[in-house]
């Protein structure tokens, strides 16, 4: 019989409620590295599997934004040893497949993490969230979904840097192109939003517009680096031709945000959606806009993030005080409280609660 690891984890058992249960996962095998968690960010997306809104595959195993330390690999692991200390990457591609081979990698069906599946004590299977389910003691993962952590950060920083920064990011400096005097607007001041202002800054947009529902965030949109902001109402009217945007990011998804992004957007832009909508959402557009307006449309994934060029660009920028990286941190909790910190994201206290499973351990 095959070894299993027993480890503490968040598991949505059925839809709406987070538990605290013991569940068993697979020693590493042929390329795939069991880490010592040492931090889980707690992400929106999340919310949409324990709902869900984003699939009904339960029992989940919750959490994708990690970082840790290398604790076992497999026999067939080239890129890490034990202690190194590691960030995971939610989508890569596989760089062996027809379309790798062809230099399609967007195209790659196999960039979410693929590995037998952790179980429930009772020999259930458990549905790791986005591929990764790392909120947890420990996390078995391939060394392909995982990175060095950068010089310098600090590794519970770091975990941040699995999905909504890096996604934010790379949605106005990669799959967006902002280059120097562009005007951006970003639809959506949270966690993936704020990263696409600062994104967006970094790639030198001379005007950044941050739009949401709730006014309490936009002094914090522009420590991002977010020129002005406005809620829905205050646009509602139209804007002149002359103050549209090149590129416009939808943070937020959904039917509502991608007309609001048509609307904003200049004649021959960009709109740029990393913001997932929900499973039963469809849309009517006004098909002789796009045509006119020669809108151009794109979705992505991570904001098309190569992990190890990325992620250390990122960590640079943070290092310099260009990306307030920091500021993302609203609290750090043991993996006991992770059910009421979702509560609280969920409610909208926190921008982000980092999770460090070792506070409870010590406790």
């Amino acid at each position: 019989m095959s070894r299993t690891i027993t480890s503490r984890a968040a598991v949505a058992l059925t839809a709406g409620k987070v538990d605290i249960v013991e569940i068993e996962i697979p020693a590493p095998t042929g390329r795939q590295i069991l880490i010592d968690v040492a931090a889980c960010g707690l992400c929106g997306s999340d919310l949409h599997f324990i709902d869900g809104t984003s699939g009904t595959a339960f029992p989940y195993l919750l959490g994708h934004e990690v970082s840790g330390t290398v604790r076992e690999i497999g026999e067939d692991v080239t890129k890490f040893a034990v202690d190194d200390q590691v960030i995971g990457a939610l989508v890569v591609a596989c760089q062996e497949c027809k379309d790798c081979e062809r230099g399609r990698p967007k195209a790659c069906r196999f960039r979410k993490p693929v590995l037998p599946h952790p179980t429930l004590e009772d020999g259930r299977e458990l549905t790791p969230v986005l591929g990764i389910g790392g909120l947890a003691d420990v996390l078995l993962i391939d060394q392909l979904h995982l990175t060095k952590l950068p010089d310098g950060l600090e590794l519970e920083l770091g975990a941040l840097l699995g999905c909504g920064v890096s996604t934010g990011f790379g949605a106005a400096a990669n799959t967006g192109e902002v280059r120097p005097g562009d005007r951006v607007a970003v639809i959506g001041a949270g966690g993936v939003g704020l990263a696409a202002i600062a994104g967006a800054h970094a790639s030198g947009a001379d005007a950044i517009l941050a739009l949401d529902r709730d006014r309490t965030r936009f002094d914090r949109a522009k420590q991002f680096g977010a020129t002005a902001t406005a809620a829905p109402e205050d646009i509602s009217g139209g804007i002149a031709d002359d103050q549209r945007y090149d590129v416009v990011i939808d943070c937020v998804g959904g039917a509502g945000p991608l007309q609001m992004a048509i609307d904003l957007l200049q004649t021959g832009g960009r709109i740029v959606m990393p913001g997932a909508p929900r499973r039963d959402e469809e849309v009517t557009l006004a098909m002789r806009t796009l045509f006119d307006r020669r809108v151009e449309f794109t979705v992505c994934h991570l904001g098309d993030c190569v992990p190890d060029e990325d992620i250390p660009r990122i960590a640079a920028l943070a290092a310099d005080g260009s990306f307030p990286l920091e500021l993302y941190r609203s609290e750090t909790v043991g993996l006991e409280d992770a059910p009421a910190a979702y509560e609280r994201m969920r409610r909208g206290e926190v921008l982000r609660s980092i999770v460090v499973p070792s506070r409870d351990r010590r406790a």
